[in-house]
């Protein structure tokens, strides 16, 4: 973004600062008595005024203070808080609770949505991680009755897909582990897509269930994002003021479907570090009066995604370096598990 004059900059912080703690235009005789910036009042009105003229608040009406715009709170994110960073004792209070949590990643998963909630009074978002494709590790085949068989297929990230299904004849159990333990040499660490790639002299019973396999795991990959864990919708209630007349209620549809969600979530599909939309900046209608804040976390290829939305005027300061850091810790914690 362009750079600001020295004091430009300062007059738009303490305007961003003060905005969001309570939420009142900001008047510039507010800033002139509560902060020594070594200019006059007059000086600070025309530094407003030209603020407001660049796009950077807006003002109610024409006595009114200012008000943060989208591009101030871009700005103030981009330019003013880059460096922010939790306090210690947050950290250690955050890695804390996960280091004292059940070692799974649904219950990362879950603590990570409590935490963002409780933190940032917030709607708090997390989803489980997993590889943008999921890739075949082994099947086990095994004979119930007649021409009935379970088939198990267990994937890259332990995912573990059952399916009962009927084969054109019967086959013993001898002959299903036979056909399991040749399609677990040749189909490892493949994606569905590869698997039916390869070109293999199969018998149609072994090609009948090898295109099982394929539903199941091209089903799985259709479901990427579908799973996540979602909290804080109090705080539409206690700030409803945040959110003019009928869009609480578009809001509220809009987090309702999973399509909304499941469109944010994947739109960090080849992004790191943390992203961050503000108001007119989202594409969907039901987010241009709030701020999410997103992040992936994990090792490799799995990968999931944790997220807070909030009011235009959420605490920019707290909210982003508390995302970070979460992601953070729950990244570290899946580089600990076992392959």
């Amino acid at each position: 973004m362009t750079e600001l004059p020295g004091r430009r900059r300062a007059i738009l912080k303490i305007i961003v600062a003060e905005y969001i703690a309570s939420g009142n235009p900001v008047a510039s005789e507010v800033i002139a008595r509560g902060y020594s910036l070594g200019i006059s009042p007059a000086t600070t009105r025309h530094e407003m005024a030209s603020l407001e003229e660049d796009g950077y608040i807006v003002r109610p009406h024409t006595s009114a203070g200012g008000v943060p715009s989208d591009k101030g709170y871009r700005y103030y994110v981009e330019c003013l808080i880059k460096e922010s960073k939790l306090r210690e004792d947050d950290q250690l209070a955050i890695r804390r609770f996960f280091y004292e949590a059940e070692p799974e990643p649904e219950a990362w998963a879950r603590l990570a949505v409590s935490i963002l909630t409780k933190k940032l009074q917030g709607i708090a978002i997390a989803t489980l991680p997993r590889a943008p494709l999921c890739r075949f590790r082994y099947v086990d085949l095994v004979a119930l009755q007649d021409a009935i068989v379970l088939l198990v297929v267990v994937l890259q990230d332990g995912e573990i897909k059952k399916r009962v299904f009927s084969v054109a004849e019967v086959a013993s159990q001898d002959q299903l582990t036979a056909w399991a333990n040749r399609m677990n040499a040749t189909y490892k660490g493949l994606s569905y897509q590869q698997i039916g790639s390869r070109k293999l002299d199969l018998s149609p019973i072994e090609e009948e269930i090898a295109e099982v396999i394929m539903q199941i795991m091209e089903s799985e990959d259709r479901h990427e994002h579908e799973q996540f864990f979602l909290d804080g919708w109090r705080h539409l209630v206690t700030q409803a003021g945040f959110v003019k007349g009928k869009r609480i209620l578009d809001l509220v549809e809009a987090l309702e479907e999973r399509r909304m969600l499941v469109s944010l979530l994947q739109s960090l599909r080849n992004e790191s570090g943390i992203k961050v939309t503000i108001g007119n900046e989202n594409e969907e209608q039901a987010l241009r009066d709030c701020s999410v804040i997103l992040s992936n976390y994990g090792v490799d290829e799995r990968r999931g995604a944790i997220g807070v939305i909030g009011p235009t005027r959420m605490p920019y300061s707290m909210a982003i370096p508390t995302v970070d850091y979460v992601s953070a810790v729950m990244s570290d914690l899946m580089s600990r598990m076992p392959a």
